[in-house]
């Protein structure tokens, strides 16, 4: 599940999310992965796999290692395994080359109905979120990605409370028209039609998935260099929600802003207030020229302990998980 270049041989990811289940019936089952991340501090991908009924392992992965035993001396029987990728792309790239069975793979479980697609930053990402710093201590750590856990995300905490399945797109430092540098090109709108972010091609084929519910969550990193152009912000996020609603026509579409941005900070900017009346604008044109499948949501501004670089921490994903999943359920 996720986004995945799926040849005959083997099965290649970047993005966080991407999981993978897997029935067998047997006593024993490894798993057959090639990992292409670097492998230090900010580069090495971590997993997590969850056997049947027991707690999830994480667990990293390594370049020079290709087997790796998720299982052994089992109870004889059928079993199913969860493996999920926790790290997001510009960790690195993973190839999955299948699993090893002693015994007999099986029909894979069924898949939920009701499909989410979330699309944002580092936010969604999980940037930092297993870190845990108070204020006085500075949580500007710069990233590990030992920190970084997609299924403590708001995005993942959400699709698991309302029994869906998750697709996730995001990239950390990536904007709406222009990144957390300035830059304009390499934006997550360009970004979103790839399989691979960080390859032009293969495209995403989007009827291979079709969501009932998107949320966007972008538009923090346009901040970041200073206050953006407002009409330049405004026209980019028109043109790419217009672009989600031609993938997607009968999906709800939730713009989200927060919760990293206050207007305390920079001083005297007030971005926390423009963001969320330039956001809630385009929802309200959408909506007037008759798009009432178009919704607007702010998430309350955080508060500390914080994640890494001032990112949300897992207990901040987890309220706004709360927020969004009953936000999702008032839904007419």
């Amino acid at each position: 599940m996720g986004r995945v270049d799926v040849s005959d041989a083997s099965a290649v990811f970047s993005y966080p999310g991407v999981t993978t289940k897997v029935r067998f019936k047997g006593d024993a089952i490894a798993l057959l992965l090639k990992d292409r991340s670097a492998g230090d501090k900010r580069t090495t991908n971590y997993y997590q796999v969850t056997l049947d009924a027991q707690l999830p392992m994480k667990f990293a992965v390594h370049g020079d290692q290709a087997v790796y035993e998720m299982g052994w001396s089992l109870a004889p029987g059928e079993h199913t395994l969860e493996l999920v990728k926790l790290t997001e792309s510009e960790v690195g790239t993973s190839e999955l080359q299948g699993f090893k069975v002693h015994g007999e793979l099986l029909d894979p479980p069924a898949r939920p109905a009701l499909k989410l697609e979330f699309i944002g930053d580092s936010i969604t990402c999980g940037y930092g979120n297993e870190a845990s710093i108070l204020e006085a201590d500075n949580p500007t750590t710069g990233f590990h990605s030992i920190n970084q856990n997609i299924t403590r995300s708001h995005g993942w905490l959400t699709a698991r409370n309302l029994g869906a399945e998750l697709m996730t797109v995001c990239y950390s430092g990536r904007g709406m028209y222009r990144n957390n540098t300035g830059d304009t090109a390499g934006t997550l709108p360009q970004l979103h039609d790839r399989v691979l972010p960080r390859q032009a091609t293969p495209r995403w084929d989007f009827t291979r998935y079709t969501p009932s519910i998107v949320v966007l969550n972008l538009g923090t990193n346009d901040f970041a260099p200073g206050t953006p152009d407002a009409a330049r912000f405004t026209a980019a996020y028109q043109d790419f929600v217009a672009r989600l609603r031609g993938y997607y026509p009968k999906a709800r579409i939730i713009c989200a802003v927060g919760p990293i941005m206050n207007d305390w900070y920079p001083s005297g900017q007030k971005h926390w207030s423009k963001i969320q009346d330039w956001v809630s604008s385009v929802v309200k044109d959408f909506n007037a020229r008759g798009d009432s499948r178009v919704h607007y949501l702010a998430y309350t501004p955080q508060q500390g302990p914080y994640g890494e670089d001032w990112h949300p921490s897992a207990a901040t994903q987890e309220a706004m998980a709360t927020r969004l999943t009953d936000f999702i359920r008032s839904l007419k």
